[in-house]
């Protein structure tokens, strides 16, 4: 069974972004990206480890994690 027919009928029925939705979450998009780039360096650390612990935290419920992907104990 390919995966297509697994999803069903109802991802074939999804409609289409319009070209309005996609030009508006592309402006978003890039708002944060302006909006990270102007964040000093520290920031940018402290929200890299705080995403890094989140990933731990998802992947150390599916398996035990391995001794390169445990989080290191710092702060920014």
């Amino acid at each position: 069974m390919d995966s297509a027919s697994k999803r069903g009928a109802a991802a074939v029925a999804r409609p289409r972004p319009t070209p309005e939705l996609l030009q508006k979450l592309r402006a978003g998009k890039a708002a944060l990206r302006e909006e990270r780039i102007a964040l000093p360096l520290p920031e940018k650390v402290r929200q890299l480890l705080e995403l890094q612990r989140i990933y731990c935290s998802i992947v150390g419920r599916r398996r035990p994690l391995r001794s390169w992907e445990r989080p290191w104990d710092v702060e920014p």
